[in-house]
């Protein structure tokens, strides 16, 4: 059963009530201020609390910003095809299907289908 300690406005509190409000900076980090007080338009409605999230940040050291460990994007996608032609004739050009018994399978697998090119 939960012990009941006197509140700051003299009315009844029990201790867990009392522990969730010395947490609340913490809790204002991890689920976003409106779930855990009310807002209304830049005002919060519980004026014992910062709404300085930065600021209750400073005073839980294992805690970083919620916005540090955001993804860094540093390279753009989708140009990864560069074509060269010296390269794609190494790797799917006659001389190298040739070569290997797997490539002259290749080969004669367009030739029976009837491929009008069989390599690059």
């Amino acid at each position: 059963m939960a012990a009941v300690v006197m509140g700051p406005g003299g009315g009844s509190m029990s201790r867990f009530l009392l522990q969730m409000k010395q947490r609340a900076p913490f809790m204002l980090l991890h689920r976003g201020i409106a779930s855990t007080f009310p807002v209304t338009g830049r005002r919060l409605l519980a004026p014992h609390i910062s709404p300085d999230p930065a600021g209750a940040c400073q005073r839980f050291p294992g805690q970083g910003l919620p916005w540090s460990h955001q993804q860094i994007r540093t390279k753009a996608r989708g140009n990864e095809y560069q074509p060269s032609n010296l390269k794609r004739k190494h790797k799917h050009g006659w001389i190298k299907r040739i070569r290997t018994a797997s490539g002259i399978e290749v080969i004669l697998r367009r030739m029976l289908k009837g491929r009008k090119s069989l390599t690059h």
